[in-house]
């Protein structure tokens, strides 16, 4: 059987045409990996806050740390490209291993308000809100004087998404009068998110209680 000879400007053109290929995927393979490498949140910030939480004595942080990474990841992927998004899942993360826990609040809660949102992603922004705040008051206030069973109650509430729970165990950690400033000052931040209005609403209850037989 004889070979059959192919001109060289035949096999030019295969090449040519193998090479453009192998370049549109090897183009389309790297767009791939930029668009969720953008979409991420650092995860050198991931590994050191997991780290920093689940060697902490209190065990409880460890468990909800992961929960929210979790949940930070998934927002993260979820917006591609969103750099505002990205900023502050990282500004959270790196606040909150850095004990700067009223920043990390200030940037999860600007989460849900970022422009551009779906419903669903509204929705996960806000559970990164919840869970935040879960591990911050879990992490300052566990052993508050009195006030381990109110502190239970808002933490498992707001990791579970029923906000409504965690209000009147809110108000009243933050009207402990055992608080140190940086307490208080974290304790309102938080109350202040989910219950707008209380300050205004506990000063009226207070000055009805000096009148006698009233606000009781």
């Amino acid at each position: 059987m004889a070979c059959q000879i192919w001109p060289v400007d035949y096999h030019d053109r295969i090449m040519k045409k193998h090479l453009t290929s192998l370049l549109i995927a090897a183009t389309a393979a790297l767009c791939g990996f930029t668009s969720t490498a953008v979409a991420q949140v650092d995860a050198g910030l991931v590994s050191k806050f997991l780290e920093q939480a689940k060697s902490a004595p209190d065990g409880q942080l460890g468990v909800i740390a992961s929960e929210l990474t979790g949940k930070v990841q998934s927002l993260g992927t979820a917006l591609a490209g969103n750099d505002a998004v990205k900023g502050l899942l990282d500004g959270t993360l790196k606040s909150l291993t850095g004990g700067m826990d009223s920043d990390a609040l200030t940037s999860a809660f600007k989460l849900a308000s970022t422009a551009k949102l779906t419903p669903e992603q509204i929705g996960l922004a806000k559970q990164v809100g919840n869970v935040a705040s879960a591990y911050v008051v879990q992490k300052n206030f566990a052993k508050l004087e009195g006030s381990q069973s109110d502190v239970a109650t808002i933490v498992s509430s707001l990791r579970g998404g029923n906000v409504t729970a965690a209000i009147p165990p809110l108000k009243n950690v933050a009207s402990s009068v055992k608080l140190t400033d940086p307490q208080k000052k974290l304790i309102t931040t938080v109350a202040d998110k989910y219950a707008p209005g209380w300050q205004k609403a506990k000063g009226t209850m207070d000055s009805i209680k000096k009148f006698p037989g009233l606000g009781n």
